[in-house]
């Protein structure tokens, strides 16, 4: 839907909004939509390439002297199109039975962009949040949870989303684990970047939760995206307590209970 609405509303723009129909500008971003199922990381590769291209030869180069304005409009319509379609709402996360019903079933401190459904579960001392989430940049499963992962660890995404979880700890946990959900931080462990669960690799990110201003670990957390195509990405974060501390620290039962549900 997203890539027949770009290419509506870029020819729309080529030929009733400029003087001279763009045709090879068009043509481009005709093939860059189809691409953006394929290519790894989306716009964010689509994009320089797209430079690259036009200052591939001379001939290049004047025809983007040419058309650079409406090049430029066409690239602001196509950010703008994918933007507002990271607002269509996502399929609802489903956890496996075993986890029984899910004890909050939204995230009031999740940003309302990109669209996102988060379910949270308490299963086998740990607190589980599946969450949905709108990939504006992508419609492709190729590079999707690495990049997308990455940019929510530099925007504090999964520190805002982690205080309903540090919240559910305090209430379901016994006494011994006690935090203010807006004191704390998350610390990155070094890890290989993707773990194998079955028969599939999935990228991972793994944290320790710690009290703002103190090093001793109280908490830690495991982050595993599950990739589809169509734009939208599964996201299994796993909070546990140390007073709960497990050997398996990829949580292999858990993440495949759920891989083998979907």
């Amino acid at each position: 839907m997203a890539t027949f609405a770009i290419s509506v509303a870029v020819y729309c723009y080529l030929r009733f909004g400029t003087e001279n129909f763009d045709k090879n500008g068009f043509t481009f971003i005709i093939i860059s939509t189809v691409l953006l199922w394929v290519i790894p990381y989306g716009f964010v590769l689509l994009l320089p390439l797209g430079i690259l291209v036009s200052l591939s030869s001379p001939a290049s180069r004047n025809e983007w002297e040419y058309h650079k304005k409406s090049r430029i409009v066409s690239t602001i319509i196509i950010l703008f199109v994918m933007m507002s379609f990271a607002f269509y709402p996502v399929s609802v996360p489903q956890g496996p039975s075993d986890w029984g019903d899910p004890i909050s079933k939204e995230n009031p401190y999740a940003s309302s962009w990109p669209s996102s459904e988060q379910y949270t579960y308490f299963y086998d001392e740990a607190v589980i949040s599946l969450v949905n989430v709108r990939t504006p940049h992508t419609y492709s499963e190729f590079g999707q949870a690495s990049f997308s992962v990455s940019m929510a660890i530099i925007l504090g995404i999964h520190e805002q989303r982690m205080q309903q979880s540090i919240e559910v700890m305090n209430n379901l946990i016994p006494p011994g684990f006690s935090i203010d959900s807006t004191s704390f931080k998350l610390v990155e462990v070094s890890t290989e970047g993707s773990y194998q669960y079955g028969d599939e690799s999935y990228y991972i990110s793994r944290f320790e939760i710690k009290r703002d201003g103190f090093e001793t670990t109280i908490g830690t957390v495991l982050i595993v995206a599950v990739p589809n195509f169509g734009g939208e990405m599964s996201v299994l974060s796993i909070t546990r307590s140390t007073l709960f501390s497990s050997d398996d620290i990829f949580e292999e039962n858990i993440v495949n209970q759920y891989l083998n549900s979907i």
